[in-house]
C-alpha cells in the first residue's frame, strides 16, 4: 500500500509476454443516489475524453498503435479500467490509464456527447429481452441500491450536470478507494515506483469526510439487500418478438456466504450444461426450447439464484413446471452421488479454466483486493470439493420455500396459467 493508500496487487506469470493493468474504483451504482443514478456509469464514459497531456484521440492512439487493448466497465459494486500490452509497454500502459484516473478535464462538450451516447445505450439495453427480464427480477427482489440499474434511467442521465459529474469523481475516485492490478509479466516494484509518481492520485482528494467506507463497504439506506419472504410475483414486458424470454429467480447467497458451493454445484445439477437435469428433460425429452441455464450473481451480501430460458409463448408455464418439479425432487429425494461426483468435476474445470489467462487473473485480483476477499483460487475449489448431497438438497429445499419472481419478456401472454404454475 502505498502512502496514499492506494493498493497494489500484482501476480508476475512465467512465460507470459503481456501486461495487464487494471484501475478498480469502489464505486457502482449500488451508492448513488437518486440525484446521482447512473453518474458511475457516466464517470466511466467521460475519463476517456481527454487529460490536460492527451486529447480523446490521444488515449485511445497510445493504447492501439501498440496493439494494446484499452477499455472499461461499470458494475453495481465498483469500475474497472484496464488495458492490455506487450511487456514492453507496461509502462506506457500504466501512464495512460494513471493519466485517466487523475486528470481528466472533462470538456462540457464530451459530456454532452456522452450523454446522448449513454441514452442510446439505454435504449440498446432496453430493446434485449434477458437485460430487460433480468432489471425486473433484481428490481423486485433485491434492495441496498442493488434493484438500481447500473446505467441509470433515461431521466436521470439528462439530469446530471457537468458539476455533478465532476464532484462525483473527486469525492468516490480517492486513493484509498481504488486497487491497481497488474499481471503477466510484471516488475511489482517498477509499477509501485511509477505509481508513486503520481501524486495527482491523492491529489484527487478533496477536502472532508468520505462517502463510505474505503472498501466500498458502506451500506445505504433502505430495504434488506434481498428478501427471503414475500409472495410470489409474476412481471411481464411486451415486446414484439417470436419468443418470450423468462426468468425465475430467487434470493441467493452473497459473496461470502458459504452456501455459495453448494448453491454452485446445484447450478451445474440444475442446468449447467447439456447433461444436466433441466436441459435434458426441456430440451432432449420434450423439445420446449433451444435451451435452459441456471446460475447465480453474487453481490457482497446479497445474491441471486435464477433460471434463464427462451421459448414459444404458450410453452412458459410448462416449462416453469418442469423448473419448480425439478427444485421439488431434489429438496426431497436429493442429488445422487454420480451427479454430485459429475457437478464438482465440471465446476473445478471450469473454476480453473476461468482464471487460467493473465486478463482474467488480473481481474480477480483487483476485485478480490477491493471487496476484501483473501481466498485463493485453491480455497474456492476446497470450498466446493466439501460439499455433500445433503447441502445440495438443503439449499435447493431452501430456494423452492423462499420468495420466487418470474419475469417475462416478449408477446402478450396469459398470467392466469403462469401464477398457478409459480404458486402449485
Amino acid at each position: 500500500m502505498l502512502p496514499s493508500g492506494l493498493r497494489v496487487v500484482t501476480e508476475r506469470m512465467r512465460g507470459s509476454h503481456t501486461f495487464n493493468l487494471g484501475f478498480f474504483a469502489a464505486v457502482g451504482s449500488r451508492w448513488e443516489t437518486p440525484r446521482l443514478h447512473g453518474a458511475s456509469h457516466f464517470l466511466e464514459h467521460v475519463l476517456f475524453k481527454g487529460t490536460r497531456r492527451r486529447t480523446p484521440e490521444q488515449i485511445s492512439a497510445a493504447i492501439e498503435s501498440v496493439g494494446g487493448e484499452l477499455n472499461a466497465y461499470t458494475a453495481k459494486e465498483h469500475t474497472c479500467f484496464y488495458t492490455r500490452v506487450l511487456a514492453r509497454d507496461a509502462d506506457l500502459a500504466v501512464d495512460v490509464l494513471a493519466d485517466m484516473i487523475t486528470s481528466s478535464t472533462m470538456p462540457a462538450k464530451e459530456i454532452e456527447s456522452e450523454r446522448a451516447v449513454i441514452l442510446d445505450e439505454i435504449a440498446m439495453h432496453s430493446d434485449d429481452p434477458g437485460e430487460t427480464a433480468h432489471e425486473l427480477i433484481t428490481g423486485e427482489l433485491l434492495g441496498g441500491g442493488l434493484d438500481k440499474p447500473v446505467i441509470g434511467s433515461p431521466r436521470s442521465i439528462r439530469e446530471l450536470t457537468r458539476t455533478q459529474i465532476l464532484g462525483y469523481w473527486k469525492r468516490r475516485y480517492r486513493p484509498e478507494r481504488l486497487v491497481i492490478s497488474a499481471t503477466g509479466k510484471v516488475d511489482h516494484d517498477r509499477l509501485v515506483a511509477q505509481l508513486s509518481d503520481y501524486e495527482a492520485l491523492a491529489a484527487v482528494r478533496p477536502t472532508g469526510a468520505s462517502n463510505g467506507a474505503a472498501n466500498g463497504s458502506a451500506r445505504p439506506a433502505g430495504r434488506p439487500p434481498s428478501p427471503v419472504t414475500g409472495e410470489p410475483v409474476v412481471l411481464t414486458r411486451s415486446r414484439r418478438f417470436e419468443q418470450s424470454t423468462a426468468v425465475l429467480a430467487g434470493p441467493g447467497p452473497g459473496l461470502f456466504d458459504d452456501d455459495r458451493f453448494p448453491i454452485g454445484l446445484l447450478s451445474i445439477i440444475v442446468g449447467g450444461g447439456m447433461a444436466s437435469r433441466l436441459f435434458v428433460e426441456v430440451r432432449e425429452r420434450r423439445g420446449l426450447a433451444y435451451g435452459i441455464e441456471a446460475g447465480e450473481t453474487s453481490y457482497s451480501d446479497a445474491g441471486l439464484w435464477s433460471v434463464d430460458w427462451q421459448c414459444a409463448p404458450d410453452r412458459v408455464a410448462e416449462i416453469l413446471t418442469l423448473v419448480r418439479q425439478c427444485l421439488a425432487d431434489l429438496a426431497e429425494h436429493g442429488v445422487t452421488a454420480e451427479e454430485l461426483r459429475r457437478a464438482k468435476g465440471q465446476l473445478a474445470g471450469q473454476t480453473v479454466l476461468s482464471f487460467e489467462g493473465p486478463q482474467s487473473r488480473m481481474s480477480r485480483l483487483g476485485t478480490a483486493e477491493l471487496h476484501g476477499d483473501p481466498r485463493s483460487v485453491a480455497d474456492l475449489l476446497t470450498g466446493y470439493d466439501a460439499v455433500t448431497a445433503e447441502d445440495v438438497r438443503r439449499v435447493a429445499a431452501d430456494l423452492l420455500a423462499q420468495r420466487q419472481v418470474l419475469a417475462v419478456v416478449g408477446p402478450s401472454t396469459a398470467l392466469r396459467p403462469l401464477r398457478r404454475a409459480l404458486t402449485a
